[in-house]
């Protein structure tokens, strides 16, 4: 009989754990379960089509249906929610949106790839008319269609990625743009502020107005958004973006008895299988393994999902993958900066006990006699009682992506600053220097243990 599994969730881990399965067992049934109307798309995008770099929200979309029904023979079930797991009976209960009639389906093998949904803070007003999360398809049709009858002012609450990203899609689209971050600096959770503070000045300079350690106490509406109260003071909005941390959307699994972590996600181990038999667990709902503590986090990226989701969907079909601990990297493009990260910030590090030594330079990505050289400003963190590098931040204008790649791969084979800072890189005039930006990090790194008399 055909094995039948079941993947609750269309995102990026769930898509890819379906796809995966298909290939591992061609014989079984494949069911993809989302609430969504749209298949897998990406929500990475969302900012880029909002300002029309990406042409089309239908853009983002991965593949058509019949990708999944002609090609792949997956069963795409849109439009239908999750209501409940019975481990016990191997059978997962599901309502579609739009009628409210629910069913059963009956799996072998049990994927969940929830993924995460977004907080938004008590603040008064909250559920005012012109208040919008950017998560979904429809959040951004929402958006787009509510700013079209409105004025121009959006003010929006969090300075992380999400909150960056929409400000200057927003500026591209020439609204005025306000930002209430109640930390000191913007992107809090991936950079140190001295970092961040690069990205800031760059869009202030582009226009975004920042206020930093400030709390929104207040959203006051009429038919609508019409300010927001910050420090005791009215701002003008015509609309408001929350755009807060997200968590992961573990409900249906915790209900079900699945293990759920300290952090928030559900546990899994290395085949990305919980505590329940045949039941595995991808994307933005689980806890990652850390590569560099240790430790279970939160890695909610894309990266991340697709990788487990593939590992998921290969157990479930009867395979025997495993998913390697992360380091976290990841980046983003800002106010015509690269942004790049991986591992862990300071705060991060001093939060799990470590003392994190740090050392920065900007330096050139070519030589600097080059007519189009750009400066790049790299930071690195290591953890002076092994000396292994532990966190990479890099800012500029231009390849700061490949440099965190190297950075996260180091960290991923656990070197020291001084084993890192042998890595032979290569030199040419108009691409690169003789001394590439990152070396020149782990040399200062280098030399600042040396003066804190720690041994390298």
């Amino acid at each position: 009989m055909a094995r039948r599994i079941v993947i609750v969730g269309a995102g990026a881990a769930g898509t890819t754990a379906a796809i995966q399965a298909r290939k591992i067992d061609r014989s079984s049934q494949v069911f993809l379960v989302t609430r969504e109307s749209e298949p897998e798309y990406s929500r990475c995008g969302l900012p880029y089509a909002f300002s029309g770099i990406v042409p089309s929200l239908e853009a983002l979309i991965s593949h058509p249906p019949s990708f999944y029904e002609s090609v792949n023979k997956i069963k795409l079930v849109l439009g239908t929610e999750c209501m409940k797991i019975w481990p016990d009976k191997k059978t997962v209960e599901v309502a579609d949106t739009q009628t409210g009639n629910r069913k059963a389906l009956v799996y072998d093998a049990l994927v969940i790839a929830t993924g995460a949904v977004p907080t938004v803070p008590s603040i008064k007003g909250i559920e005012a008319s012109g208040v919008f999360v950017v998560r979904t398809l429809s959040d951004i049709q929402n958006l787009r269609q509510y700013l079209e009858s409105r004025g121009r002012t959006v003010v929006i609450i969090g300075a992380g990625l999400v909150g960056m990203e929409m400000a200057e899609a927003l500026r591209e689209k020439g609204h005025r743009v306000n930002i209430v971050e109640v930390l000191p600096e913007v992107l809090p959770a991936v950079l140190d502020p001295d970092m961040a503070s690069i990205v800031r000045e760059r869009a202030e300079h582009d226009g975004v107005q920042i206020l930093r350690s400030a709390t929104a106490d207040e959203i006051v509406s009429d038919q609508g958004v019409k300010a927001i109260v910050v420090k005791n003071e009215a701002l003008r909005a015509d609309a408001v973006i929350v755009a807060t941390r997200v968590k992961p959307d573990v409900k249906l699994a915790e209900e079900a008895g699945v293990q759920i972590g300290d952090a928030g996600g559900i546990l899994v181990d290395d085949r990305m299988l919980t505590n329940l038999s045949d039941i595995y667990a991808a994307g933005d709902c689980v806890e990652t393994l850390c590569s560099i503590t240790g430790r279970r986090l939160l890695i909610q990226l894309a990266t991340t999902a697709v990788r487990q989701g593939l590992v998921a969907g290969a157990n479930a079909a009867g395979g025997s993958e495993t998913y390697l601990p992360s380091a976290g990297v990841a980046t983003t493009k800002l106010f015509g900066l690269e942004v790049a990260w991986a591992g862990l910030t300071t705060e991060t590090a001093r939060m799990l006990g470590l003392s994190p030594v740090s050392a920065r330079v900007t330096a050139s990505t070519r030589l600097p006699y080059m007519p189009d050289a750009k400066e790049v400003t790299v930071k690195l963190l290591c953890n002076p009682e092994d000396r292994q590098l532990i966190g990479a931040q890099i800012v500029g204008e231009e390849h700061a992506s490949w440099r965190a790649n190297l950075a996260s791969q180091a960290m991923q084979m656990k070197l020291t600053v001084r084993e890192f800072r042998r890595i032979e890189t290569c030199y040419a005039p108009p691409l690169a220097p003789v001394w590439d930006p990152l070396i020149l990090a782990a040399s200062a790194l280098e030399r600042k243990l040396e003066g804190l008399g720690v041994p390298t």
